[in-house]
């Protein structure tokens, strides 16, 4: 998983590169990342055993680090309400119990993408 993303954090830098990487908008998610895409396969049940609460809960899945451990992003009527982010958790959460890394290196781009385009500002005023 580790050049899957890299691959995407390139060609998210290539394309603009005033914009935030994957590794800037949720660091401790990118090391993880790439220190398990390093671990044994034989060990994948007792990783997603490990992880499955982290990886399916709102606050503390990839997203939820994004918004800085903050779950309102899927609360209706919060400032920070966002629908695409909640689906991209989901598809985030579908692609690593799955260990898909050509998924998981697509929604890495769109979610990339997603942030610089409708949630950079946000991060900034913060």
């Amino acid at each position: 998983m580790e050049g899957t993303i890299d691959a995407a954090n390139s060609t998210i830098n290539n394309k603009k590169k005033e914009h935030l990487t994957f590794r800037d908008i949720t660091p401790q998610w990118f090391e993880w990342l790439n220190k398990t895409s390093k671990e044994e396969k034989d060990d994948d049940d007792e990783t997603l055993f490990r992880l499955y609460f982290e990886i399916n809960d709102y606050k503390r899945c990839i997203i939820g680090e994004a918004y800085g451990y903050d779950e309102s992003y899927v609360i209706q009527g919060t400032k920070r309400y966002c629908q695409v982010c909640i689906a991209l958790s989901g598809n985030f959460s579908y692609a690593l119990r799955r260990y898909d890394s050509h998924k998981l290196e697509e929604i890495i781009e769109r979610f990339t993408k997603h942030w610089n385009e409708k949630h950079t500002p946000m991060t900034k005023a913060a």
